[in-house]
């Protein structure tokens, strides 16, 4: 039996303090999902928190906007130095929040840290002021202005870096937030705020309300707020679509989720090929927006690619988060453990071949542990349940192609669009491969997963509303503003029929 562990429960953070919910709305169990005796206890939420939290950031917003951007840049550095200084708590709380091993976690907290430099350099000088002279005495003037009150709905998935690396540049462009984290990642949202505070950040800039769906409805509808930035699947992503559809000057910003594939050519090299794979499958319990869930493999070498691919997945360590030896940690919940089983039926219902079983299995304790699965297909079907849904779980099926351009056709043929890799050996296979595809990330010989928070990060179709996060994402925290300045004015132009002075 895993050791126990005590965690309080603060309340919502609202205008620098937490608070607890008087009259609570409902409460969110905690659960460890790699060691269901580990964790005891709930998180109370209220409705009524997310007003609150919206009139905390509203009252502090033109304080905050009205900084220089370097006295909001050493604000942030401060924020960036806490997490570094608390990086071995915050992996472990990720950890045992979400189930992903420390060697994730320990890279997800650096990619915070990272993120704050990377902004204030590269991501702000994509909303530098520009300026040019129209005519004598007369300047154009392009500048970007903060817009307000920003709603940060999380996942689970990355429960720091991904609610982060909205954060980060919505502050640093001068606007205040209120996040809205997942339920599976209290503990992670609760320190992250923590933190916030020890930084010495001004009361009100970051504001933390939790609940469920309708904690997140209730913030992405409310009308002072100036915009949602999320993450997660695209079901929850055309919810608030629905839900703000009277309120089109509300900045939607959606990253959601894709059915990425991998297509490998006759001359690439299989070994790096079938590790990528296999990787991209399986790294967080292949519970990624850009996991890797498809293969698409010219006919030749489409045999022994799967092979490869079968005996690394097959390999895979499996174990509790907190265990330094455990590649792949459990899903996130029960009910995405019945889903992965759910999906084996699927396959099976579609005639697909199974090379590897997978589905659940026993872990070192009572949790939500599986095992990667493994399947082959005769031909692409859009309207299969098991092909063409994203179903957030380690699951790869092999499709073999008669050639590359059909390999890359089926790359292309989902309703998402968000990440797709080539391995060959051929550059100009590769820009054949990007001009024949709609995605927003396209790689050559590695894997789907691991994107560089210096890249735009976002999708196309079920995958995003093109807005790209990342590189990009100080773009939609703030707005261009056009301004024709003359500081000595000058009478008009005369026209004819305009009255003269």
């Amino acid at each position: 039996m895993n050791q126990k562990y005590e965690f309080t429960a603060l309340g919502d953070f609202i205008d620098g303090q937490f608070r607890i919910p008087a009259q609570p709305d409902g409460e969110i169990a905690l659960e460890d999902p790699g060691d269901l005796s580990a964790l005891e206890g709930n998180v109370p939420f209220a409705l009524s928190h997310v007003d609150h939290a919206v009139e905390a950031a509203r009252g502090a917003y033109r304080g905050w906007r009205d900084l220089s951007a370097n006295e909001r840049a050493k604000h942030l550095k401060r924020f960036a130095a806490e997490i570094e200084a608390a990086s071995s708590e915050f992996s472990e709380t990720i950890s045992r929040d979400v189930g992903k091993p420390l060697w994730e976690t320990r890279g997800e907290v650096q990619a915070m840290i990272r993120k704050v430099d990377l902004t204030l350099d590269a991501g702000l000088k994509e909303v530098e002021d520009r300026e040019f002279v129209m005519a004598p005495g007369q300047v154009a003037r392009w500048r970007h202005h903060a817009r307000g009150v920003l709603g940060v709905l999380g996942p689970f998935n990355f429960p720091g870096h991904l609610v982060h690396g909205h954060v980060i540049p919505a502050l640093a462009t001068g606007n205040t937030v209120v996040i809205k984290p997942s339920e599976s990642a209290p503990m992670v949202a609760q320190l992250y705020v923590e933190l916030a505070r020890h930084a010495g950040l001004p009361d009100g800039v970051i504001n933390l309300i939790h609940g469920d769906a309708r904690s997140g409805a209730r913030l992405a509808k409310h009308h002072d707020l100036a915009g949602v930035l999320f993450t997660g699947s695209y079901g929850v992503g055309r919810r608030i679509l629905e839900d703000t559809l009277d309120q089109p000057w509300k900045l939607i910003a959606l990253e959601m989720g894709g059915k990425n594939g991998v297509a490998v050519a006759d001359d690439a090299d299989l070994d790096a090929a079938a590790a990528a794979i296999a990787f991209g499958a399986t790294a967080t319990a292949g519970q990624r927006c850009s996991a890797t869930s498809r293969v698409l493999a010219m006919h030749s070498i489409a045999e022994e690619l799967t092979e490869k691919i079968r005996r690394l997945m097959s390999s895979i360590t499996v174990g509790y988060a907190l265990d330094e030896a455990a590649f792949m940690g459990p899903l996130i919940s029960h009910a995405a453990k019945q889903r992965h089983a759910d999906l084996l039926g699927w396959a099976r219902n579609d005639a697909a071949e199974c090379l590897l079983e997978g589905g659940p299995t026993e872990g070192p304790y009572a949790g939500h542990y599986v095992r990667p699965s493994l399947h082959r297909v005769a031909s692409w079907d859009s309207e299969s349940r098991y092909q063409a849904e994203e179903h957030f779980v380690p699951d790869v099926c092999v499709l073999s192609c008669d050639s590359f351009e059909e390999a890359i056709a089926y790359l292309d043929a989902t309703e998402y669009g968000l990440s797709g890799s080539v391995f060959t050996k051929s550059r100009p296979r590769f820009e054949y491969a990007f001009r024949e595809t709609r995605l927003g990330l396209l790689n050559w010989n590695t894997s789907t997963v691991g994107a560089s928070s210096a890249l735009p990060f976002g999708g196309l179709g079920k995958s995003g509303n093109d807005r790209p996060a990342a590189a990009l994402s100080s773009v939609y925290c703030s707005y261009p503003v056009a301004c024709v300045e003359m500081e000595e004015p000058t009478l008009p132009t005369q026209h004819p029929g305009f009255p003269k002075l």
